[in-house]
């Protein structure tokens, strides 16, 4: 008896949880955006990790950044930074990418990157973000 009635309320709670219907993944996944008036040359790394941080160095948490395909733009992954402002893409196959951070009420970030194994290719991706400019967004460089 209390299996049948454990059963009864399982099939209960499930019929009213909310299903996610494909429009509502569509709606919250992270968009690309390009609000780069040029694009720069992309900044080559040896791994995708890095930090977002504001205009004055300040660390910035919960920013949202996303890695997208250069080719089509299709969403690969995304993160949220951490309390320090980092984020980190495991395992990533080399070649052309975009980054794509973004932080409420400041311009978005987009970069062009090459995942390459190369003595000259950079450690980490530093993301400055600030409010947009007539001539200028948030952009990244390579360290």
């Amino acid at each position: 008896m209390k299996s049948f009635l454990l059963t009864i309320g399982l099939a209960s709670l499930l019929a009213a949880a909310p299903t996610l219907t494909a429009q509502d993944a569509a709606a919250t996944a992270p968009a690309y955006v390009n609000e780069n008036q040029t694009d720069p040359s992309p900044l080559k790394l040896d791994g995708v990790e890095g930090v977002v941080r504001g205009l004055g160095g300040d660390p910035m948490p919960r920013a949202t950044v996303s890695l997208f395909a250069e080719h089509g733009h299709a969403l690969i992954t995304t993160a949220l930074t951490d309390r320090d402002g980092k984020f980190r893409f495991p395992k990533i196959d080399k070649g052309p990418y975009r980054i794509v951070a973004h932080v409420d009420g400041l311009c978005t970030a987009n970069i062009p990157i090459l995942v390459e194994s190369n003595v000259l290719a950079h450690h980490r991706l530093i993301i400055t973000m600030q409010a947009k400019d007539l001539d200028r967004c948030s952009y990244g460089v390579a360290k």
